[in-house]
């Protein structure tokens, strides 16, 4: 896996946190969702970042 490629996949875990983002905002503001619903998206926001730390680590191991 060549630097180029994690920082793509680093990118693309980064959207998905930013859109959970807004999903929480929204889901906080109103009764939209339930809080199984709100866990499971604080549950993607934390699996994203832990992949993020991850393949920053790998990134590093690689040099």
């Amino acid at each position: 896996m060549n630097a180029m490629t994690i920082a793509h996949m680093a990118g693309i875990l980064t959207s998905a946190i930013q859109a959970a983002d807004r999903l929480e905002l929204d889901a906080l503001k109103g009764p939209a969702l339930a809080d199984m619903d709100l866990d499971r998206i604080r549950n993607i926001k934390r699996d994203c970042s832990t992949c993020i730390s991850l393949l920053d680590q790998f990134g590093r191991e690689r040099r």
